[in-house]
């Protein structure tokens, strides 16, 4: 199906945090889900106020990148913000403020729309930033995915005149004159399988620079998890060829993480968020099992230490204790543990009654553990 294309619109002052954005949504574009554009791709030549208006009044997505300097912006106020609302309110554009930075809201004109990330917690209040992105990324992706279902159950429509695309990220736009109603254009592909994709090429994987730095901030994450450790690192080419497998999974993937000290996994955690895998902490068995029963996401994979103060039920370990719970579940889970028993004959010992008992592996090293987190998530 044809990319959705989406317009940033924000303020100057916010360039970092628009371009760190884009770093969280390289993994759509990759996946030729979203064609993104912003003033940036204006090439010396063009006239910036057509270019922009162009992009703005045919984009499927607009992000609205909201802060006090987006709010004090002239422009942004009289023409963006006005050519946004307006869309949302006919329905011919989706429209997402995302909250940059703490700024009060009420009575703007998009104060009505639902926003992100989570309960419009600013991205900059977060203590992980890229947590904060991988929660704004996971509500794009929903909000592309129902752009591109509603355009799947569209009614046919006569062909009409091509109006002006995107490009490719960063490059000229292109200035094309002939344009159809918003409408019309938009179900042309989706309905008859005609629309050709620009700029998106689903047989050139070769990562761009934007899934390029991702891969080096997964990479300096789990170097400095095993500094943190003690242990040695697995090198960059290995983590790089563990990236993009995790980067070319088809979904996003959410992991249940049980760890009475979570603190301890912040940098493995950090490396998944830099590939948009979304981590749910959990600190106890009984909180693990609340935890699944009540998410409507679901997960994909659960991560356990080996013990917690808590009571065991005759079993030697919590995490045992957890395993043997979730046997009982409806969805058998792939669990594995990450524990801190380094002794040769002890971690045997411990390795063979995990798997015994059902486990799909453990580790003690980042290097192992995310791996094992590929092998898992590739085989569920």
């Amino acid at each position: 199906m044809e990319p959705v294309d989406l317009f940033y619109s924000y303020a100057h002052e916010d360039e970092k945090l628009r371009d760190e954005l884009d770093g969280h949504l390289a993994l759509l574009r990759r996946k030729g889900v979203i064609r993104p554009w912003h003033d940036r791709g204006i090439v010396p030549g063009q006239k910036w106020d057509e270019a922009i208006d162009t992009q703005l009044t045919h984009a499927d997505l607009i992000l609205l990148l909201v802060s006090m300097d987006f709010l004090n912006s002239d422009y942004i106020w009289g023409k963006e913000l006005a050519t946004a609302v307006a869309r949302a309110e006919r329905g011919d554009a989706s429209v997402v403020p995302v909250l940059l930075r703490a700024v009060d809201i009420e009575g703007a004109p998009f104060a009505h729309l639902q926003g992100l990330p989570t309960d419009l917690r600013p991205v900059t209040s977060w203590p992980n930033r890229d947590e904060a992105w991988t929660d704004v990324a996971k509500g794009i992706r929903r909000t592309v995915e129902n752009i591109q279902q509603r355009w799947a159950s569209a009614p046919p429509a006569s062909p009409a005149p091509s109006a002006p695309r995107s490009s490719d990220f960063g490059t000229a736009t292109a200035t094309a004159t002939a344009t159809a109603p918003d409408a019309d254009f938009k179900l042309l592909g989706a309905r008859l399988g005609a629309r050709t994709k620009k700029g998106v090429s689903t047989a050139d994987k070769s990562p761009d620079p934007l899934v390029r730095r991702m891969m080096a901030g997964f990479t300096n994450e789990l170097s400095v998890a095993a500094r943190m450790r003690g242990v040695e690192d697995i090198g960059s080419d290995e983590a790089e060829d563990t990236a993009l497998a995790l980067i070319d999974m088809p979904d996003q993937k959410r992991v249940l993480w049980v760890d009475d000290r979570p603190e301890g996994n912040r940098h493995e955690v950090a490396a998944l968020a830099k590939l948009q895998i979304e981590t749910v902490a959990a600190h106890s068995t009984e909180e693990a099992l609340a935890r699944l029963d009540a998410d409507e996401e679901g997960f994909d994979l659960v991560i356990s230490d080996w013990s917690r103060p808590e009571a065991l039920e005759g079993m030697p370990s919590a995490g045992l204790k957890l395993l043997r719970a979730l046997a009982a579940q409806p969805r058998r889970l792939p669990v594995i543990f990450y524990h801190g028993e380094f002794d040769d004959t002890r971690r045997t010992a411990r390795r063979d009654t995990l798997l015994r008992a059902g486990a799909f592996g453990e580790a003690v090293r980042p290097g192992e553990l995310l791996a094992l987190v590929r092998t898992a998530l590739q085989s569920a």
